[in-house]
């Protein structure tokens, strides 16, 4: 019998806030996390910027793959201009950069079945925050997450997922909490510091956040030189509450880091922000966590499956199995010759 305390235990769960241009601090928290903490027992919501390296960790995708998908859909925005983007052209975009990295549709269809990931999104039609689970689909998990960093003009519209229109959740609360999560029990991340955040609509220090303001990051596309440095100060930030995570309930590794940051200072270090590595499915590190293991074996199972499909289809199955009901008529009629 499972003793009621342990029953009734509830999972870590981890808020980031939103800021589209401050995806690297919030990649370099989720990196130290990643490294130190075991994130199998965890629950995570996102909004905006912080939602692509969220569903990473949850998922198990390489978070250095995950970050240059964010470096290619900034080289993509300045090429075709900041403003006035379609909505489906960016999510068709989308939707073959998490292919390319390896979010297959059984990594979704799995997180969306433990739901363990919400995204924070601001309803237009009756206006309202709603932290939606994430959808069971690839295609879905990605309108879901444009929609939440929707913003006009940078979009020609609101976002759209599954029929309802929808903008930046930051417009409607600065945390994305489901229905039934106790408040006080959330783990919250966020890239203000904590004197821009004891006014609304927080009202709350966070469990992490940047000792310095950075007000003109949230509005400017820095390089990649700059951006760098966002990585290293969310890192360095949540190191510093570091027992403060254990206390709050998440689980160090036994052999942390698991990755050294060195490691990722030399894998940042051969990015050229004028001249991108392709996006891939392979991993970037030397280790990888357990949810990483996972997610490769999941995406080499179903890829085996696929390559074996392709090479044994039903035209070729059918033509196997003429050819081996042909070798047992040639048997038989061997048999009654020698009869």
């Amino acid at each position: 019998m499972i003793p009621r305390a342990i029953a009734c235990e509830r999972k870590p769960f981890l808020a980031f806030s939103g800021s589209g241009l401050l995806l690297a601090y919030f990649h370099g928290i989720v990196t130290y996390i990643r490294d130190h903490f075991s994130v199998d027992n965890i629950q995570l919501s996102g909004i905006s910027g912080g939602c692509s390296t969220m569903l990473a960790l949850a998922m198990g995708i390489d978070l250095y793959q995950i970050l240059l998908l964010g470096l290619h859909q900034k080289q993509k925005f300045l090429a075709n201009g900041v403003y006035m983007n379609d909505f489906e052209a960016i999510l068709e975009d989308t939707v073959q950069q998490f292919e390319a990295i390896g979010i297959s549709e059984e990594d979704v269809a799995r997180l969306s079945a433990r739901r363990q990931c919400f995204i924070g999104v601001t309803q237009c039609f009756p206006p309202k925050h709603c932290s939606v689970a994430t959808p069971a689909s690839r295609r879905d998990l990605a309108a879901l997450w444009l929609s939440s960093m929707s913003v006009v003009p940078f979009f020609r519209t609101p976002g759209v997922f599954q029929s309802k229109y929808y903008v930046d959740g930051g417009f409607s609360a600065m945390y994305s909490v489901p229905d039934g999560q106790p408040w006080d029990e959330v783990i919250k991340v966020t890239c203000f510091p904590w004197w821009a955040t004891v006014f609304p609509p927080a009202m709350c220090t966070a469990d992490i956040q940047p000792r310095h303001f950075m007000p003109t990051e949230v509005v400017v596309m820095y390089s990649w030189a700059h951006q760098q440095t966002l990585i290293k100060r969310g890192y360095e930030d949540a190191k510093l509450r570091h027992d403060h995570l254990i206390s709050r309930g998440l689980k160090p590794l036994a052999s942390a880091p698991l990755t050294p940051w060195i490691e990722w200072e030399q894998l940042f270090a051969q990015i050229d922000e004028n001249n991108l590595p392709p996006l891939s499915q392979k991993a970037s590190t030397s280790l990888t966590s357990q949810m990483e293991k996972q997610h490769l074996k999941l995406l080499r199972t179903y890829s085996d499956s696929n390559l074996k499909d392709v090479l044994q289809g039903p035209r070729l199955r059918r033509l196997s199995s003429s050819d081996a009901a042909a070798s047992r008529s040639e048997t038989h009629v061997a048999g009654l010759a020698s009869a």
